[in-house]
């Protein structure tokens, strides 16, 4: 089986109050766990959140395009949503259906969007990114073969974690002492050091996360 990860972003979001949602410093996304297109073109979302879900709770229950949603007390937890997404996300979401390829999850958030993997055959594959909507922006960051026991936490991070993780790894970072710095470590990559703190709290915050659930 055939695997292609990608990382897409469309103007308005991913699904209905995303943009809230993404604004809020109090409310941390952690990463999608389902995705459905239902028949009457409305989607049906299980998303991990974390931090203030009081106002989660009020921002999708005052949104227009939410048609319900089920939010835990705590601080984390699986969201329940159901709504309207915009067109171009319906469209992309429907080609699990109509061309039974299969949307990996979790799926993660990047910088600039989601990072998704879609499964199946080679020629299927090709077929639905040339069908993705225009209005999708995307960039390939891998294809290849699916391996049985592949990594599921390191599916989590984007490319640029992954280097960072493994250089910082590789030159001692986690070690007593440490044998390197955020700033060698951002000298060897050709970025600022706060790029690097912000990848490593990153990285950690979602391996962790995983861990722990």
């Amino acid at each position: 089986m055939k695997s292609i990860t990608l990382e897409i972003s469309v103007e308005g979001g991913f699904h209905p109050a995303n943009q809230l949602l993404a604004a809020d410093p109090s409310i941390i996304r952690e990463s999608l766990h389902h995705v459905t297109i239902l028949k009457d073109g409305t989607i049906i979302l299980l998303y991990h959140l974390r931090g203030d879900l009081d106002q989660v709770r009020t921002y999708l229950t005052d949104h227009k395009e939410v048609i319900s949603c089920d939010v835990p007390e705590n601080g984390s937890g699986l969201v329940y949503i159901h709504g309207r997404p915009l067109k171009p996300i319906r469209e992309f979401f429907s080609l699990a259906r109509s061309h039974g390829i299969v949307f990996e999850t979790p799926i993660t958030h990047t910088d600039d969007g989601l990072k998704i993997t879609m499964s199946g055959d080679e020629q299927t594959l090709h077929r639905v990114i040339s069908e993705i909507p225009s209005d999708i922006e995307l960039t390939l960051l891998r294809k290849g073969e699916r391996k049985p026991g592949e990594n599921v936490i390191i599916s989590l991070l984007t490319e640029r974690q992954v280097e960072v993780l493994t250089l910082a790894v590789e030159e001692g970072y986690y070690e007593t002492p440490r044998g390197t710095t955020h700033e060698k470590i951002a000298t060897q990559i050709g970025v600022a050091t706060t790029t690097v703190s912000e990848h490593l709290r990153k990285v950690e915050q979602r391996v962790f996360s995983a861990l722990i659930r």
